[in-house]
């Protein structure tokens, strides 16, 4: 496997079905265009034949919608500089661009009843202008990665479209940015801050809004402070299901799905008391536009959740009368995406560590699984692609830590081997293809993957464990797993152990590269390396930091303590630091000053500065300049390898 090979891989998402076909969204990047892009194609639900394209040439899509009577796709598509609503039946025609406006359109959602679509705008941004303006900057959350300076005084529209007629109006609006989640006749459910003035609030509530007027009712009124979304209606329209955490640990609650009665506003939680994370948290670089739609009900009384457990992505159904809960897609994979077809049937996207991404059809009733469409058959069959070997290790603690080691794809005698570590720290890795490590594979590394103590899937105390203890618990785990993966494969050499990660992983590694010299050569990717300048640099800083440490901006001497540019003289390993320009999650100056610490030092080491690239380089960033990003990795380790 190259790095060239991301022009290759074809994701799939965001599946729906009238009963004949099933539509789906298939992503790629464009090597001429420099950018990712994304299709809509269908396919025969019966056998995967026939397929047929949807979105117009030169369309970039993001979202797509089937109508529930099952006559029209709604999708939103970018459109020279901004997105914008588009709709074609799905028995023949041409997609008709409905929308025209110098805004983003987003977010097609569709009445219960069909007929009616409703989608979003923003209405109040800055006109362009030749000259440079000035920004003013009033509230203290004013950046988002990927996003800039955030412009104030915005207005946000929810718009009805009449299918019928084509007639647009304004339902919705409000001084604050909404997500319209679900509709029907009565009413729309949305969620948003709950109280938008209050800084330091991060309560996010789902609401309902009568078409009939009335004050908007908050639904988790009975969990005011905890953080909802993705509310979506039951069939008769008499309970809404939220996904969602009681933000009773802030940050790392486990999400949780929650059942609402839509009249007395009482609200479950179904998924307890089983100690699970419902939503996708799994840590992979190839999967694209996936819908994020978590929860779906399969009748008035059953809802289906996907769970992260153990690495691993599984569909499962509760009955919320017996609260008997029944695996529908579970196994060593991860279900990315998926929609209720009818009472018999289950559509869905799937990957695995070695298969890059399919769509297949469930049986309800027997549970039979058929594949419809693999766009990446060809490539899984003419490259060597390498499946983890699952280990358990005693972490601190004697903790049970689980982790994968993918072997190298060549067999040697004496390899070298990379501790690979996860973001975040609340993901995992798990059962999904993973490209960069596949990439490694190739090249002659062995690849060490671990789940150290604060990621997720393994339960709310070993999610909670990293909390107020960064560079402790977690760090005994990654070096205890590298010593359980030398005695899983004795043809690594001890002495050619490479270390690298990006985000949380960028900070272990910066950790790692001050706490040992066990490791040949290391790369720290968009990293942290000095929480007291973090914290008011970075667009999270200010809330991120006291919930992670547990300290806000006044304690200096404890905020340096977890800081890896505080031990920076303890350094010995030759370095590779890898920064986005326009990263404001781990801004630019997080590398840079760990960079000249290491020069100080006298520590081998090297910047990189990847232009117009944000925190999430690596996953979404400009397609060369993922490739470098590969390359440049690759290079460092050899050049400093025995």
């Amino acid at each position: 496997m190259q790095p060239e090979d991301l022009f290759a891989l074809r994701p799939l998402a965001q599946p729906v079905s009238d009963g004949k076909r099933v539509y789906y969204l298939e992503s790629y990047l464009d090597q001429q265009a420099n950018a990712g892009l994304a299709t809509i194609y269908s396919v025969s639900l019966k056998d995967g034949d026939d397929q047929r394209q949807w979105s117009p040439d030169g369309v970039a899509v993001s979202q797509l919608a089937l109508s529930p009577d099952r006559r029209y796709l709604a999708f939103s598509g970018r459109v020279n500089d901004h997105s914008q609503m588009f709709l074609v039946a799905v028995d023949g025609g041409t997609p008709e661009q409905i929308t025209h406006g110098d805004t983003d359109v987003t977010n097609p959602v569709w009445s219960a009843q069909g007929e009616t679509l409703y989608f979003q705008t923003t209405v109040g941004a800055p006109k362009p202008s030749e000259l440079p303006q000035v920004k003013v900057v009033t509230r203290l959350m004013y950046k988002a990665n990927g996003a800039g300076v955030l412009p104030e005084n915005l207005t946000t529209q929810c718009i009805r479209y009449e299918c019928a007629t084509g007639d647009q109006s304004v339902v919705l609006t409000q001084s604050i940015d909404f997500t319209v989640t679900a509709a029907n006749a009565n009413g729309l459910v949305y969620s948003r801050e709950r109280l938008p003035e209050d800084e330091h609030d991060f309560s996010t509530g789902v609401y309902w809004h009568a078409f009939g007027g009335g004050t908007d009712r908050l639904l988790n009124q009975d969990q005011a402070q905890g953080d909802f979304g993705k509310g979506v209606l039951s069939p008769d329209g008499r309970h809404v299901a939220l996904w969602g955490q009681d933000n009773h640990i802030m940050n790392v609650s486990q999400s949780h799905a929650w059942v609402v009665d839509l009249m007395t506003t009482h609200l479950t939680d179904v998924t307890a008391p089983r100690d699970v994370e419902v939503g996708d948290m799994l840590a992979v670089d190839s999967q694209q536009g996936q819908s994020g739609h978590w929860l779906a009900w399969r009748d008035d009384d059953t809802l289906l959740t996907v769970e992260n457990e153990h690495g691993r992505l599984s569909v499962i159904s509760q009955s919320l009368t017996t609260w008997e809960v029944t695996p529908l897609l579970d196994g060593n994979r991860a279900i990315t995406d998926f929609s209720v077809v009818n009472d018999h049937t289950l559509v869905f996207t799937e990957t695995t560590m070695t298969s890059v991404s399919r769509l297949k059809k469930l049986d309800l009733t027997t549970g039979l699984e058929v594949e419809l469409v693999n766009p990446n058959a060809t490539y899984e069959a003419t490259h060597t692609l390498v499946d983890g070997q699952r280990f358990t290790f005693k972490g601190a603690q004697d903790w049970p830590i689980e982790g994968w080691y993918f072997p190298p794809v060549t067999p040697a005698a004496h390899h070298p081997a990379v501790l690979y570590v996860h973001g975040g720290p609340q993901v995992d890795f798990g059962y999904g293809f993973y490209h960069e490590l596949q990439y490694l594979a190739g090249e002659g590394y062995g690849v060490i993957a671990i789940n150290p103590r604060g990621g997720n899937s393994y339960g709310q105390d070993f999610e909670t464990a990293v909390i107020a203890h960064y560079g402790e618990g977690d760090f005994e785990d990654l070096m205890l797993g590298t010593d359980a993966a030398l005695a899983l494969d004795p043809t690594i050499d001890p002495k050619q152990l490479c270390v690298t990660g990006g985000s949380y992983g960028g900070f272990m590694t910066n950790w790692i590269e001050t706490h040992t010299d066990r490791f040949a050569a290391a790369v720290t990717q968009r990293s942290i390396s000095n929480w007291i300048s973090f914290y008011g640099t970075s667009d999270i800083g200010y809330f991120f930091t006291p919930w992670e440490l547990q300290q806000d901006m006044t304690a200096i001497d404890e905020l340096w303590k977890f800081s890896p540019l505080a031990y920076v003289k303890q350094a010995t390993t030759p370095i590779l630091v890898l920064h986005g320009e326009a990263d404001l999650r781990c801004p630019t100056t997080q590398g840079e000053e760990f960079y000249v610490g290491l020069k100080e030092a006298g520590v081998e080491t090297q910047l990189v500065l990847f232009p117009e690239s944000n925190h999430e380089l690596s996953r979404s960033g400009l397609p060369n300049l993922r490739i470098e990003r590969l390359k440049r990795i690759n290079q460092w380790f050899k050049d400093h390898l025995q």
